[in-house]
């Protein structure tokens, strides 16, 4: 009997809720209030997963036989080609040579990557005192996994790539040059700790 008695009630108070409406707050209402902001992002992208759109992959290895548009990113020897990844190049002097982070490609998935802003009003050897702004906080993912991940660091005269067994013809260049420092293929996770923050510049 209790039971049906405050289910009742229940319902007679339901109405009274629904019929509720919103009010705006006064100033002072206001600054008694507080709260946070941010972002909070988990997902997962692939970087040319099946190779790049640049290039078509080419029917053999050699590269004496490639046409102007096919390019093959398989080890050197290797039995067949290999589709290309996406190839970033950076360039640090008008006149210097180019950075190039090449055939980069893979699934990369993280957890836990957060956006927020930061008031920096001390620390920092003192200067934050006098900074007292706030900077973009991008908090680290908790958790970066990598699937079939692989990419090439090295360094190379000019930031496209080309044919250097090539001739001119079939869009070839002799005079191009790269130098592969290191690649690297990653499979598994690596967990992550700390923020990066982005002082605004005036």
């Amino acid at each position: 009997m209790t039971s049906k008695v405050l289910y009742l009630a229940a319902l007679l108070a339901l109405p009274a809720l629904v019929r509720a409406e919103l009010q705006p707050l006064e100033d002072a209402d206001l600054s008694r209030l507080s709260g946070q902001g941010g972002v909070y992002l988990s997902g997962e992208f692939s970087i040319n997963k099946n190779g790049g759109v640049l290039w078509n992959t080419p029917s053999s290895n050699n590269p004496a036989t490639w046409q102007a548009n096919e390019r093959s990113c398989a080890i050197a020897g290797a039995a067949s080609p290999e589709s290309c990844g996406l190839r970033i190049a950076i360039r640090s002097e008008a006149n210097g040579g180019w950075y190039v982070l090449d055939n980069l490609k893979g699934i990369f998935s993280f957890e836990g990557l957060t956006l927020n802003t930061r008031l920096i009003d001390s620390g920092f050897g003192g200067d934050g005192a006098a900074f007292n702004q706030d900077v973009l906080a991008l908090g680290l993912p908790n958790e970066v996994r990598f699937k079939n991940g692989s990419f090439a660091f090295g360094v190379a005269n000019q930031g496209g790539w080309q044919n250097k067994a090539g001739g001119v013809a079939n869009g070839g260049n002799p005079a191009y040059q790269q130098t592969d420092i290191f690649s690297a293929k990653v499979d598994g996770t690596i967990r992550m700790q700390g923020s990066v923050l982005i002082f605004p510049k005036n």
